[in-house]
């Protein structure tokens, strides 16, 4: 081959490499591979619901779901946890539940008012948590 066949090549080669690599990463932040097939799971609410507090502070209590799966608590499941009325926000927004199925995030509310918080785990069905958010 000569020199500026070879040079034409090596970005083709490059680039095909780079592309193969980044799509086989996938997503990052995602449950550990287990090699089993996710079956769906149940979230549970634990404690964190109808709790009172002040814009833009955090709430006094965590959130906490139990994961169960089949009725069983859960370890090692991804909950993803989100704001969906109000504002504020959820921290940390994606946590692993513990040995117990337990999972928890800090709530900092938003503005005045009725404010709504889901955790989510493998796409099942969401648990609600509400809160009130009144200025001092």
């Amino acid at each position: 081959m000569t020199g500026s066949r070879l040079g034409a090549l090596v970005p083709v080669v490059a680039v095909s490499w780079l592309i193969a690599l980044v799509s086989g990463c996938g997503d990052l932040l995602q449950e550990p591979d287990t090699g089993t097939v996710p079956v769906e799971v149940e979230l549970e609410r634990v404690s964190g619901n109808a709790q009172e507090g002040v814009p833009g502070e955090p709430l006094a209590q965590p959130l906490r779901v139990r994961v169960l799966d089949e009725g069983l608590p859960a370890s090692r499941l991804w909950v993803e946890w989100s704001v969906l009325a109000g504002g504020g926000e959820v921290e940390p927004r994606d946590t692993f539940s513990d040995e117990n199925g337990v999972a928890e995030a800090r709530w900092i509310l938003g503005s005045s008012g009725t404010q709504q918080v889901q955790a989510v785990a493998r796409k099942g069905p969401p648990v609600i948590f509400e809160a009130m958010a009144e200025d001092e």
